[in-house]
């Protein structure tokens, strides 16, 4: 239960990164980067363990990449734009920080 819970939770941050990262330009992404970071640090406070972080950070990085690429109306969530790029790569590695870090 707990790591269908990670993940859940992982994807629902994904989606809002996607969904906030292009509003106010600077700002949209900033906030959409430090939510993630905060949602995977906590996924590993609230059950005591790194691979519930992980699997968090999967979900997100999943969601993304589906986001960042075309669908079948050819439509694209996350585009390759300076803030596009931004949410993907500070997005991952700030992911990855919080993943890796002690719980």
């Amino acid at each position: 239960m707990k790591s269908l819970y990670s993940l859940a939770l992982g994807a629902l941050i994904a989606v809002a990164a996607t969904l906030i990262h292009q509003s106010i330009p600077p700002l949209g992404v900033l906030v959409s980067i430090i939510s993630t970071y905060t949602a995977i640090w906590w996924a590993g406070r609230k059950f005591g363990k790194k691979r519930y972080k992980f699997l968090a950070l999967l979900a997100w990085l999943l969601v993304i990449m589906r986001a960042g690429t075309f669908g079948t109306g050819q439509e694209l969530l996350v585009q390759g734009d300076n803030v596009g790029s931004a949410l993907l790569l500070l997005g991952f590695l700030l992911g990855l920080l919080a993943a890796i870090k002690r719980v």
